[in-house]
């Protein structure tokens, strides 16, 4: 196609014969090169070591996805594989509970405000759906009032564009609000008197709460004796260590955590009010065969007790803002429309249509090239404890000139023709 496919000569090898093998070529749809810049970009990893990985054709790049947020101290941190390699020798998965287990909860309860019970169990969708099922059984509602995206289950996913086989009578159950607009969540409340179960949201997204937002939500909950519900999948371990419930000093009922807890082990939990848990635990029903695997807890364990040892948060959320400071002055210095948001423990780039160029061609271009240049941005961008300020700097001045070329083929309309392949799309789209 261009001398870009033999930059990524083997990656494309694998994707031909992955298409073959899995649903949509991937085993998470974010990671499929549909989606970041199709032709154009690495497709396989090989191995990763602190905040760098290598592709399958042997290019590093300084990583900013890191796994979805799930790497926070970086990849193959050797404090935790060590620790992980000791409980390995002493067995993965037993015929009864672990101690471990209980280590585990204490943390958690130790550091988030409204843990008082824990259910730990593998994903960020088993954790958020496990919440769903507790609040429903605990209040004899069934809708829920959704905000945002919270994993693949049928009962978030009905409201995307790929809800095929999740039956149709789910839509009724969920009705969606919208960030900062506290007057959509009132509504719901106006149409569906004392039959909303749980207000579910991410504490903080793309935006940062406005005008008492998070409070506000937390009362009209309250009032109208419906459960708050918070999806700190993301937000925890990173905006702080006791999620954003403990950075906006606003307690859920109950909370899904993941992601960063383990530094990529596989581990979520449900923590809550134990009023609340006692109540339902005799009449619903969460278990799995993993939920006690002991790998994953393990790292966990030794990651909150990294996290809290070398102050890591305030680490990562330094060179967070050292990111987003640095890719908004370069976005300025060239005159594009588009903009670094988010708080610093998750930064997005959101490209505006411009000159007779859409904003997702933009950003696609601005990833293909970035990618050449070795930095993985553009596409939501965390950092983790192996990042240094050089590391970010390094990714400011790559981006600088990528955005330098943009703005060259902007003025000259010759954008589309810079591109090694389509447009990238978007995971799904709600409406």
């Amino acid at each position: 196609m261009t001398s870009y496919w033999s930059k990524y000569t083997e990656s494309y090898k694998l994707w031909e014969k992955a298409n073959n093998l899995f649903l949509n070529g991937v085993l998470t749809l974010s990671k499929s090169p549909m989606h970041i810049a199709p032709g154009a970009c690495p497709v396989f990893a090989e191995r990763a070591q602190g905040a760098y990985f290598w592709d399958s054709d042997g290019n590093r790049y300084i990583d900013y996805p890191l796994a979805l947020g799930a790497v926070v101290l970086g990849h193959a941190y050797n404090d935790v594989d060590r620790t992980v390699a000791e409980q390995m020798a002493k067995g993965i998965l037993y015929s009864l509970s672990s101690r471990r287990e209980l280590e585990l909860a204490e943390l958690l309860c130790d550091i988030i405000p409204s843990a008082e019970k824990v259910r730990i169990l593998k994903t960020g969708s088993d954790a958020m759906s496990a919440a769903v099922r507790v609040a429903r059984a605990y209040t004899g509602r069934e809708m829920v009032a959704v905000c945002g995206y919270h994993g693949w289950h049928d009962w978030t996913v009905i409201r995307t564009t790929r809800n095929a086989g999740v039956p149709a009578a789910l839509s009724k159950l969920i009705c969606e609000f919208m960030y900062n607009d506290i007057h959509s969540l009132q509504s719901i409340f106006d149409q569906h008197a004392g039959k909303v179960a749980a207000v579910i949201l991410e504490p903080v997204g793309m935006y940062a709460p406005e005008h008492h937002f998070l409070e506000r939500v937390s009362a009209l909950a309250r009032k109208n004796n419906a459960l708050l519900i918070f999806d700190e999948i993301i937000t925890g371990f990173r905006l702080s260590l006791g999620g954003a419930q403990s950075y906006f000093s606003v307690k859920p009922d109950l909370s899904a955590f993941g992601k960063a807890m383990a530094n990529g082990y596989p581990v979520s939990a449900l923590v809550g009010n134990r009023d609340i848990m006692n109540a339902v635990e005799n009449r619903v029903f969460i278990s799995s065969t993993f939920g006690g695997e002991l790998l994953s807890i393990a790292a966990a364990i030794r990651t909150i007790d990294i996290l809290r040892e070398k102050k890591v948060t305030d680490y990562i959320l330094a060179l967070g803002q050292q990111l987003k400071d640095g890719l908004n002055a370069a976005l300025e210095q060239q005159g594009i429309d588009a903009t670094c948001e988010g708080m610093p423990h998750k930064t997005f780039l959101v490209f505006r249509d411009m000159a007779g160029a859409s904003g997702k061609m933009i950003e696609t271009l601005f990833r293909q090239e970035c990618l050449a240049r070795g930095v993985f941005l553009g596409y939501g961008h965390f950092t983790c404890f192996s990042h240094t300020s050089e590391d970010i700097q390094a990714s400011i001045t790559i981006a600088a000139e990528v955005l330098r070329v943009i703005r060259d083929a902007l003025d000259q309309g010759n954008l589309p023709s810079l591109l090694k392949g389509p447009i990238a799309t978007d995971v799904f789209k709600r409406y």
